[in-house]
């Protein structure tokens, strides 16, 4: 059976896509937050079932414009937990 033009065609646009989709796994990651102290409470109350925008509150008080500021380039949002990962036990 012989290729038509919409057959490469459409192998051409799944080529496209699949190169798209492999350059951007190479993207930057988002940091996950450090197992210490000041983050413990923030993976318990995960834990225990707490809201995720209850929870994210929390951040507000040590990542602000005052104490420790986000990079440039941060989203302003204050939504920390859909991107970054609590990580610990």
């Amino acid at each position: 059976m012989p290729l038509r033009k919409r057959d490469l065609g459409f192998i051409a646009a799944v080529g496209v896509l699949l190169l798209v989709l492999v350059l951007n796994s190479f993207r930057d990651k988002p940091k996950s937050t450090p197992d210490n102290e000041r983050h413990r409470p923030f993976r318990e109350a995960l834990a225990r079932g707490d809201r995720r925008e209850a929870v994210e509150k929390g951040c507000v008080n040590c990542h602000n414009a005052a104490t420790r500021r986000l990079p440039p380039r941060h989203p302003p949002k204050e939504q920390c937990l859909i991107c970054h990962v609590i990580v610990g036990p």
